[in-house]
């Protein structure tokens, strides 16, 4: 057994045991990390909204406490301010008598302050300043920093207040300064009471925390009041004190009504801002977040939840995962079993796509010659339909292991409703093949012109429903109706589509009928050839299934049967298919009718379109070539990803870009990458044999427009080419590209591709010579390399190589060498180097003798006979490979036909250069040779 394949059934018996207990493990987790985020953030927030409930409750209250304290110290002032005595005092200050009465009327005002508050007064006689505890000094009302005094004498009615600091005593008062006005209402003096902030605030601080703030700042911004007196004496910024808080602190107090008090959150926690309308303040409290937040009953309470949670996991894992011990071994084979059918199917798709894409493509390239013998017609026909019918089963046992393996998605999309009635008819009518069938084509016209579903399974429902029809009915009539209807219940957009195939053809019986959909059952009469699987209706069922629809079933022996199919589907817009459009259909189903089976293939010529075909392998490159060029279309090849990109870069453009996927190098995917990346917005379509559960979206899902499996199916080509260069171009270019066709314009042109059979073996055998030659090539320079398959690009390249030339050494009939290349292909993938070892020198033996025996098959040697021509050719070889034209030097290289031996030697090299864009290094070849032979023929001369 390989190593790779032992230790990959040692990882598949992993115990379901263990994977449940990593599962309860990983449930558990989740549980914690995403219960814990969610109480955290929770508690978080409760927590916050306490924080602003008690910082709003202890601003108002200190707002309460201050402006009732100010208030009542404002009344004293304003009290004093209004005395008479006092008044008469500071008109007349000399007078010994009022002084006495002033000051005995100061005494009895200085007990109804609070304690502490200190009284001044100051005339505007003398401007001596008295104050408690002071000795009088001369006020100099010009100093700046007395503003206080010309601003409440001459500015103010009532009273103000303004702020200064003590350094002696390290406190900061609030003044209250009312004016004193004479009789005449002019000032005389002025008087109030200092009330020392530092205390109040204090009072404040005790009662916050190391996580709490609390200050006052004015209108201005500055900090009239913080736990940091330097900050109120120096006046500093409360946007510079705050501002991590990621807020406007100023903006928001602004935007405060009066008493109006506001709570915030910000990243640190949460904080308030109110005012204090009496001062023309603001007052700001923050309080931080901190793990103490959660010392709370709902702390505990998550704490016990996770506990039992976790005992509960505990307890599961002790019982339950004892039961898994009997499962074991069952899953693990289900699961071998499982990835042996995958392997299968995908092996088996692969292997009988890739030789049936060079039959089928050779087949209808040889039918289109029309001198043909009739014999040789009819026996290419029959290649043809058995291949078609072969690839029908192979596509439908594929689709039924998609669905069972849940991979077979349903992909809503926008569509056209007309689109899809055409492209089922075109698939299907072939099915007629001259017997005498009316088919009928009935249309609602009210049936909406756009839906939105899943186009492609719809479109295999219908063909699975008509296919049936056609083939199990010999005569009468088949009929496809489609209407539809406003889905009950739903807005008017949601539609259910009708589609309902009848026939004439054989029936079935009751207990026919309850077995129909059941895979592989299919329900024959002795006159009843029809070949298949009798999976179609199976999967038609689960196709409608998976859309949630319906479909119903009559039928009654040798009377026919009736399918009604109804599929929810959405309605694009208000549009619908209208009358001319459903007379469009039926007179195109009754043009469709009368053409024979592979000639209903009607093919529009487009000698203005262009295409570039991208694979590694040359027969796939002949075949894929062939059957476009029916359509007289303009054709590059490349034989790699890295040519197709430089073909773009160098400012070519093409209608479509047919990538291989498995190519050396850089695989189509990637080369349609960067393509994309480049920018490049023209159609590029996937044309590969890898057509495995899921590949077609892994195709749509990076770069590529459209899907076509090998074998190349010419309905499915004929459909990509009419939608992405046909119905791209102008009527009138398309009509003139008929029209030339009809009046005979190119006819010789077309016929020449297919004037001889042996012309078709000989360009097929030429493709899988330059192929071998290639692989010999490889093969040589990697045995060169003691240690090549220690590299992994080494070993990828030498699996791609034997994958591509096992399809076509099985093309040609090399059946036990194709073989070997399989298994080389198999070894290289699991890295069996062993394998590859033992075989690979072998193999290459083999190539290099059938190689042999085939070349001059392909060209007989012969001699130079006109030195001068051939040197002529050599040099627009030369230009052509100058200006990186491969098809163009190949052409030139090919109608190069009778040589001598070392001059076909020289040539293969030269084609071998060109084929891997070894441009410059051809043309050095070119130009040594041609100098070779141009100095032999003067030496002839010379001697003659």
């Amino acid at each position: 057994m390989k190593a790779g394949t032992v230790e990959s059934k040692q990882n598949s018996k992993l115990h379901l045991k263990n994977k449940f207990i990593f599962f309860s493990i990983g449930l558990f987790l989740l549980i914690l990390i995403v219960g814990s985020i969610a109480f955290i953030l929770s508690m978080r927030q409760i927590a916050r909204t306490n924080k602003g409930v008690e910082l709003s409750q202890k601003l108002e209250t200190e707002r309460i406490w201050l402006e009732s304290t100010v208030k009542a110290e404002v009344t004293m002032v304003l009290k004093m301010a209004n005395s008479p005595v006092i008044t008469r005092y500071f008109a007349n200050p000399k007078d010994a008598y009022l002084r006495t009465n002033a000051m005995e009327e100061i005494d009895s005002f200085r007990r109804f302050f609070s304690d502490g508050y200190a009284i001044f007064w100051i005339n505007d006689v003398d401007r001596m300043f008295y104050f408690d505890g002071v000795e009088p000094y001369l006020l100099d009302s010009e100093n700046p920093e007395n503003y206080w005094y010309k601003m409440t004498l001459y500015e103010t009615e009532d009273y103000n207040f303004n702020i200064n600091y003590n350094p002696d005593i390290q406190a900061i008062k609030l003044w209250i300064n009312a004016p004193v006005f004479g009789n005449n209402k002019k000032p005389v003096g002025m008087l109030g009471t200092g009330i020392e902030l530092s205390a109040f605030t204090e009072r404040i601080y005790k009662s916050f925390d190391e996580r709490r703030g609390f200050y006052f700042f004015n209108g201005a911004g500055e900090i009239t009041g913080a736990a940091d007196i330097e900050l109120a004496v120096n006046k500093v910024n409360i946007m510079d004190e705050l501002g991590d808080m990621g807020i406007d602190i100023i903006a928001k107090a602004k935007g405060l009504a009066p008493g109006e008090t506001q709570t915030f959150s910000v990243p640190q926690g949460k904080i308030a801002i109110g005012t204090i309308p009496m001062l023309e303040w603001y007052t700001i409290a923050f309080k931080a977040d901190s793990i103490n937040d959660y010392n709370t009953a709902m702390t505990v309470l998550f704490l016990v939840v996770l506990a039992m949670l976790l005992l509960i996991f505990v307890i599961c894992n002790l019982f339950i995962a004892k039961f898994f011990n009997s499962l074991r071994d069952t899953m693990i084979s289900l699961e071998i079993a499982s990835k042996t059918k995958s392997a299968f199917l995908a092996n088996m798709s692969h292997e009988i796509r890739t030789p049936m894409n060079a039959i089928l493509g050779v087949t209808e390239i040889l039918t289109q010659n029309e001198n043909l013998p009739e014999n040789v017609d009819e026996g290419l026909e029959k290649i043809y339909g058995s291949c078609d019918l072969l690839l029908g089963i192979i596509n439908g046992i594929l689709d039924f292991s998609k669905i069972e393996a849940g991979k077979f998605d349903i992909v809503p999309a926008q569509y056209k409703t007309a689109s899809l009635i055409n492209d089922s008819i075109n698939l299907n009518t072939m099915y007629i093949d001259g017997k005498p069938i009316e088919f009928e084509l009935l249309i609602d016209e009210n049936v909406p012109a756009k839906l939105i579903g899943d186009e492609l399974r719809i479109k295999q429902i219908l063909n699975n429903l008509l296919s049936n029809a056609f083939k199990y009915t010999d005569s009468g009539k088949v009929a496809l109706s489609v209407k539809s209807e406003s889905a009950a219940g739903t807005d008017g957009n949601c539609i259910t589509l009708i589609l309902s195939v009848a026939d004439t053809g054989y029936g079935m019986t009751n207990e026919q009928l309850g077995k129909i959909f059941d895979e592989y059952s299919r329900f024959t009469q002795s006159k009843n050839t029809t070949e298949g699987t009798g999976l179609g209706l199976a999967i038609t069922k689960r196709l409608v299934t998976l859309m949630g629809g319906t479909i119903h079933v009559e039928s009654e022996p040798n009377k026919g049967s009736l399918f009604v199919v109804e599929l929810p589907q959405e309605a694009a817009d208000s549009e619908v298919l209208g009358k001319e459009v459903v007379e469009n259909l039926r007179s195109f189903r009754a043009n469709y009718m009368s053409h024979r089976k592979r000639g209903q293939i009607t093919r529009d010529p487009m000698p203005y379109g262009s295409v570039l075909i991208v694979d590694d392998v040359e027969t796939n490159l002949y075949v894929a070539a062939g059957l476009m060029k029916l359509y007289r279309l303009q054709i590059d090849t490349v034989m790699s990803g890295l040519e197709a990109i430089n073909r773009i870069k160098d400012g070519k453009a093409y209608d479509i870009i047919f990538m291989d996927h498995m190519m050396p190098g850089m695989d189509g995917i990637e080369a349609a990458k960067q393509l994309r990346n480049l920018g490049y917005k023209a159609p590029v379509v996937a044309l590969t044999a890898n057509a495995v559960a899921g590949q077609a979206d892994v195709f749509l899902q990076n770069g590529f427009d459209e899907f076509i499996s090998k074998p190349i199916d010419i309905r499915q080509l004929n459909l990509v080419l009419n939608k992405l260069v046909r119905d791209k171009y102008p009527p009138e270019v398309v009509e003139a590209a008929r029209q030339q066709k009809i009046n005979g314009n190119g006819k010789d042109a077309m016929r020449g591709v297919f004037t001889m059979n042996q012309q078709t073996d000989t360009l097929l055998m030429e493709s899988f010579v330059r192929d071998v030659l290639k692989v010999i090539t490889m093969l040589e320079k990697l045995e060169r390399k003691a240690d090549w398959h220690e590299h992994e690009e080494d070993l990828q390249m030498f699996t791609i190589m034997v994958h591509g030339i096992k399809s076509s050494l099985r093309n040609i009939g090399k059946t036990e060498l194709s073989e070997l290349a399989y298994k080389l292909e198999i070894a290289g993938r699991e890295r069996n180097i062993d394998a590859v070892n033992a075989s690979a020198p072998g193999f290459l033996n083999q190539l290099r003798e059938l190689l042999e025996k085939i070349t001059p098959t392909a060209e007989e040697a012969g001699e130079d006979k006109d030195i001068e021509e051939l040197c002529g050719k050599l040099r627009a070889i030369q230009e052509k490979c100058a200006d990186y034209n491969r098809k163009g030097a190949l052409d030139l290289l090919a109608d190069i036909k009778n040589c001598s031996k070392e001059t076909r030697a020289v040539l293969n090299n030269i084609k071998e250069l060109v084929l891997h864009s070894g441009f410059d290094e051809a043309v050095n070849a070119a130009d040594a040779y041609a100098a070779e032979l141009t100095q032999r023929t003067v030496n002839v001369s010379g001697d003659i």
